[in-house]
């Protein structure tokens, strides 16, 4: 599960966007401090800490981690909205990486909804009912195209929810919008450029597209994302995409897609393993 972080996850996540080879004293590896060392049967964390969420993520397997590997995914995530845990596999590269897993979602305020051919920020979150609990899967597959100083990113999500009601619909807490059908998918495209010693700050445009839903029309929304590489292990991570078409009116409560955060990163056997408040400052 790569929600609600995805996007800054692909923006920072592949380690050819990462770093860039420059002369120094000592040298440095070109793509990055995870992208050397032999591979191996390790365990690792990649887990954030941000403004109002909380996502411990832990993954498993072999090859070099946060590089090249396969393996399997356990996290979860925990905001003011809702609490969600995953499992599933992966196989990841710096170009692309694909995932299959489950999720089961609780949600703090909102219950599964009455049909309606748009909704209001009030009649989703004064709806009555019990609070909405579902499980779901999701396959998906992420894209990198590297350019001079910049890259193209490409995400494709597909989500089969398992047990919503056929007679409600469904404010996806893991994607900003309201659902009709019970399978619908995510496509998410990103421009970054990267700039500053090592490339360490990551800047760029998002465009979120949620469509086959079985509403009237899909949600598209854009917005900047930026990442600041502090260490080796440390960044800083931020992102905010505003509705620009949907069928609802849910303002930017429910309908913004944001969070700023911190990631740190580490692995088992790694050559110089860091805590978080350690290591060279990079930029």
């Amino acid at each position: 599960m790569l929600k609600p972080l995805v996007i800054v996850a692909l923006l920072i996540g592949a380690p050819v966007l990462a770093h860039a080879a420059e002369p120094t004293v000592t040298p440095r590896p070109e793509h990055g401090y995870f992208s050397v060392g032999k591979p191996r049967w390790f365990i690792s964390t990649k887990s954030d800490i941000g403004i109002l969420y909380l996502k411990p993520y832990f993954s498993a397997g072999y090859g070099r981690p946060h590089w090249i590997w396969a393996g399997i995914d356990a996290n979860a995530i925990l905001t003011m909205d809702m609490f969600q845990s995953y499992a599933g596999v992966r196989a990841a590269s710096p170009i692309i990486d694909l995932a299959f897993g489950f999720r089961d979602t609780w949600s703090f305020h909102r219950p599964f909804l009455t049909p309606a051919a748009s909704y209001s920020y009030t009649d989703v979150q004064r709806a009555p009912g019990r609070k909405a609990r579902y499980w779901a899967w999701e396959a998906e597959a992420v894209g990198v195209a590297p350019l001079p100083y910049s890259a193209l990113v490409a995400d494709l999500i597909a989500i089969k929810l398992l047990d919503k009601p056929s007679s409600r619909f469904l404010y996806e807490e893991s994607y900003r919008a309201i659902v009709a059908d019970s399978m619908y998918a995510v496509l998410r495209v990103a421009a970054v450029a990267r700039l500053l010693h090592e490339n360490a700050l990551k800047i760029g445009v998002l465009g979120e597209h949620v469509f086959e839903t079985g509403r009237s029309s899909p949600v598209f929304r854009v917005g900047p994302i930026a990442a600041l590489q502090l260490t080796d292990h440390l960044e800083i991570l931020g992102v905010a995409t505003f509705a620009v078409k949907s069928p609802d009116s849910l303002g930017l409560t429910l309908g913004t897609y944001g969070l700023v955060g911190l990631r740190y990163r580490w692995a088992t056997d790694e050559p110089d393993p860091k805590l978080p408040w350690q290591g060279t400052f990079i930029p």
